[in-house]
C-alpha cells in the first residue's frame, strides 16, 4: 500500500494532536522523568536545549517521516544543550531515553 506524504502527515498530526514551536517551550506536566515534573524543549540559534531533566540518557532526533537525524548518547541530560542542523518549517520527534522512562516530543524548527 503506498502512502502519499501528506497522508502520513495527517495521520500524524491526528495522532499527536499537539505541534509545538521553539518560540514557547514544549511542557510535559502529566507524566515525569527522572521524578522531574517540567521538560522545555528549545531550538533557538542551531541549538537544541533540553531542561528540566537529571541523570544520564541518550537522545534521538527523527525527522517526522522517521530518519534519523541525531543520536547523542550517554549524555548528561541537566541542562542538555547541542549544535544541530533542523530545517526551519519542519517538525521533528524527540526521543528522550533514561534507564527507567522513554519519553517522546515533538518540535517544530523556526
Amino acid at each position: 500500500m503506498k502512502i502519499s506524504t501528506y497522508s502520513l502527515l495527517l495521520i500524524l498530526l491526528l495522532a499527536f494532536p499537539k505541534a509545538y514551536s521553539n518560540s514557547s517551550p514544549i511542557i510535559s506536566s502529566t507524566s515525569s522523568i527522572s521524578s522531574q515534573d517540567i521538560v522545555k524543549l528549545f531550538y533557538s540559534n542551531g541549538q537544541i536545549q533540553i531542561d528540566g531533566l537529571m541523570g544520564t540518557g541518550s537522545i534521538q532526533i527523527y525527522s517526522i517521516i522517521g530518519n534519523e537525524i541525531a543520536r547523542f548518547t550517554n549524555e548528561t541530560l541537566a541542562n542538555f544543550k547541542k549544535p544541530i542542523a533542523l530545517e526551519s518549517g519542519n517538525m521533528y520527534i524527540v526521543r528522550i531515553e533514561t534507564e527507567t522512562i522513554v519519553k517522546t516530543y515533538k518540535l517544530i524548527a523556526n
